[in-house]
């Protein structure tokens, strides 16, 4: 029995490790004084980036789509010569591309992308040869931020539990994840 429990404990932990959650506030006077706050993160869903030297361009191309291949348009494209410092922004075409030649040195492209997760690479361009760079964005952390309102101090597998029972009942959180007598479970608007 004991190695069940330790077994469904680790597939428990795996599931939701990661989940960005903390301790708010503790307001003893509330009936509720400890506040936890999560919101669920994205983590089988990350960046990831294919680095080719460009033989056949005068341009370094940079592609963006996401991890499911569909395109990523009006990304904010920094790319940052890291010897002279000077920068270049652009935005991703409706294509998910934009091309820019680049001089012998080092850089770093820093992406920022609406509902993904931001993409920093540093990389050198040597002997004038321009680069391809296929970069797939993953997603950010989901919008929406819970709020646990608890009774009493709750350890982080009591936590983990809540938070799992949440991202089970989505539609129905509160009714099906609260125990009024322990905890009640709320969104932020």
């Amino acid at each position: 029995m004991k190695q069940t429990i330790f077994i469904i404990s680790i597939l428990f932990s795996i599931q939701c490790l990661g989940q960005k959650w903390h301790l708010n506030n503790v307001d003893k006077s509330e009936k509720y004084p400890f506040e936890y706050w999560f919101q669920f993160e994205n983590l089988e869903d990350t960046c990831s980036y294919e680095l080719t030297e460009n033989l056949e361009s005068q341009n370094s191309v940079f592609k963006l789509t996401d991890t499911q291949g569909d395109t990523v348009i009006f990304a904010n494209i920094k790319v940052i010569n890291l010897e002279s410092e000077s920068e270049t922004n652009v935005i991703s075409e409706f294509n998910g591309e934009t091309e820019l030649q680049l001089e012998n040195g080092k850089y770093r492209i820093e992406v920022e992308a609406l509902k993904y997760d931001n993409f920093n690479l540093d990389f050198e361009i040597e002997n004038s040869q321009q680069v391809e760079l296929k970069i797939k964005l993953g997603l950010a952390p989901e919008l929406e931020v819970y709020e646990i309102d608890s009774k009493k101090e709750l350890t982080e597998t009591e936590i983990l539990e809540i938070i799992e029972c949440v991202r089970v009942n989505r539609n129905d959180f509160h009714k099906n994840c609260s125990d009024l007598r322990k905890h009640r479970i709320m969104m932020h608007i």
